[in-house]
């Protein structure tokens, strides 16, 4: 994203507890100024760090790792909903409540949605008592079996991929050899289907089902204020698939969406809205053969890539499907 430009200007009075004025067109410029400007809520985890976004909507930013992923405290009237509970390395749990309290948001039921079961969007599962994901074999297979501390895990490599970030460290408790993640309970898991309402009062988000990124995918989309929230299947020009044509299946899904705020769930919190719309054509494109065959490195293994007008597709089946 390019450099911060100045936010439209704000009201006298001060907006509500996770509210925002600003309404940025979309472009990179905007979204980066608008990030740059987004208050920063203090808390105690010395792990996270805590944006307030427009539309009622935090993030709990991990920047201190190499996946630097984002959960979402989506505000509702009635329920509140966290999309995803991020590496388990601090207390999401903890961290909202004093958002809670230094916000005076008032304590609401919360309904917890992971994105996908990745470790990195599962990995503080543990910390709450019910849990949303699809009905798929391997998202059950995944809750099940958790991630093992230490060799038998395979990830002592990845736990340790920290990474420098001012005025955040990992809790003093971390240890990349000793870290995991314990299985979660089936009987504690409720499931999600294709279309589905989740009502939280004043605001209802629509349940899509993705499958490129892993067969569990759950994107949210906010018909009324255009908000998207859309896991790892879209997060940018870098797309990290099982399959290219799985790929090009869930982007002519989205393709007519009215998105207006893309909430992504690694980098940068907001991008540009609805680039996917052209990146289906070339998605598309690389499906008939064009674009230019490289292969790249991620988490320590190599794997094929195709680009081509600066989108770039990473063939990862055997990591995704760990």
């Amino acid at each position: 994203m390019a450099s911060a430009l100045v936010l439209l200007v704000l009201a006298c009075h001060a907006p509500p507890p996770g509210e925002r004025r600003a309404e940025p067109s979309g472009n990179a410029e905007d979204l980066t100024a608008v990030l740059a400007e987004a208050d920063r809520i203090p808390n105690s985890s010395g792990w996270f760090e805590v944006l307030r976004l427009p539309h009622r909507v935090y993030a709990f930013w991990e920047p201190g790792h190499a996946e630097k992923v984002n959960a979402f405290l989506i505000l509702g009237s009635r329920t509140d909903l966290l999309y995803d509970t991020g590496m388990g390395i601090a207390s999401l749990r903890s961290t909202i409540d004093e958002v809670r309290e230094a916000e005076r948001l008032p304590a609401r039921d919360l309904l917890v949605v992971n994105s996908h079961n990745h470790l990195d969007h599962n990995g503080g599962n543990r910390e709450f008592a019910t849990v949303h994901t699809v009905d798929d074999p391997w998202a059950r297979r995944r809750l099940q079996l958790g991630v093992p501390a230490g060799e038998a895990g395979g990830f002592v490599a990845y736990w340790a991929d920290l990474t420098p970030h001012p005025g955040v460290v990992p809790p003093a408790q971390f240890d990349p050899q000793t870290h995991a993640i314990p299985p979660y309970p089936l009987d504690q898991v409720r499931y999600l289907t294709e279309g589905q309402r989740i009502d939280l009062g004043d605001r209802k988000l629509q349940v899509l089902r993705t499958y490129s990124h892993s067969p569990d995918g759950v994107a949210l989309f906010e018909p009324g204020a255009g908000l998207f929230f859309g896991g790892d299947a879209f997060y940018g020009a870098n797309y990290l698939v099982t399959d290219l044509a799985a790929l090009a299946v869930d982007l002519r899904r989205i393709e007519r969406l009215p998105i207006r705020w893309h909430y992504s769930s690694h980098g940068p919190q907001l991008i540009t809205a609805m680039q996917q719309g052209a990146h289906l054509a070339t998605v598309e494109r690389m499906l008939a053969g064009d674009g230019t065959n490289t292969t790249t490195s991620f988490a320590g293994f190599s794997f094929p890539m195709r680009e081509l007008d600066g989108v770039r597709v990473t063939l990862a089946r055997e990591l995704l499907l760990y």
